[in-house]
């Protein structure tokens, strides 16, 4: 009996943060904040009429789920290209100054644009969408329309999908242009492990390589590839590897294809 009490007063909780973090419009209202980096951004002029989907981070720089989903952030900021594909992502600080939310980007390892509380606008823009707890991540489309309201847990995954069923699109690394063939990631992000899958005519060696951004080798291996139905497919283990973003590199004879991998926590 106490058990069962005792989780109806945890969900009852859970009910009552949700309603308070969520925002409760499902239109968005325009503000304009400035950057850390002292860039002034209008929500209206500068992103949604540009035919940008949005993903706002509504954040404090003291709050542990905050500090907990930071880079889970990051990592679907990065899923989609770095702001460079149909999605911008943007960190909206409440109450914290310039310093105190580039301390907290340097510590988490963010580099999502981002405004502080006090001196950026974030504190203004928090009051606008009628927010009133942290962290809350919401979608917007072009047209305005806040397609989810409160994502949790805002996890890198359950960002990506809510991005993605708002019609977001995933930006890859350059293709070797010398390289017609292309090269399928499945699953992506990707876990525990993921599988490429190649074209491939005639067997023959191929060496690949899993790099950190910096150029790092994490991972290695030579396949001696035996095409199966006109493919080559292999599987390579990711546990050892932390989340975040990769290079997969293969070269195939004296080809080269680099590709973008995205490893999240295994749930």
């Amino acid at each position: 009996m106490l058990k069962k009490t005792f989780l109806f007063i945890l969900s009852l909780f859970a009910l009552m943060f949700a309603a308070k973090a969520q925002t409760p419009l499902t239109y968005a209202p325009n503000f304009t904040v400035k950057t850390i980096k002292s860039e002034m951004i209008e929500l209206y002029a500068d992103l949604l009429d540009q035919d940008k989907i949005v993903v706002l981070d509504f954040f404090s720089v003291s709050c542990g789920p905050c500090q907990t989903y930071a880079h889970d952030f990051q990592l679907a900021y990065e899923a989609f290209g770095e702001n460079s594909s149909n999605v911008f992502f943007l960190g909206v600080n409440y109450n914290g100054t310039v310093d105190e939310v580039i301390y907290f980007d340097s510590v988490y390892n963010i580099t999502l644009p981002s405004c502080s509380g006090l001196e950026g606008g974030g504190n203004v823009a928090f009051e606008t969408f009628q927010v009133s707890a942290y962290p809350t991540v919401v979608v917007i489309q072009p047209d305005r329309t806040i397609t989810h309201q409160w994502i949790w847990e805002p996890s890198a995954s359950n960002i990506i999908d809510a991005v993605i069923e708002a019609g977001g699109l995933f930006v890859g690394l350059p293709q070797n242009e010398t390289h017609p063939a292309e090269i399928e990631l499945f699953p992506q992000p990707a876990a525990s492990a993921f599988h490429f899958r190649v074209p491939l005519e005639t067997p023959q060696t191929i060496r690949y390589w899993v790099k950190d951004l910096n150029g790092r080798t994490l991972l290695s291996r030579n396949c001696e590839a035996k095409p199966v139905s006109g493919y080559f497919t292999e599987s390579i283990d990711l546990k050892s590897v932390s989340p975040g973003t990769y290079i997969l590199e293969l070269n195939i004879g004296k080809k080269v294809i680099r590709k973008k991998i995205l490893k999240i926590n295994d749930i």
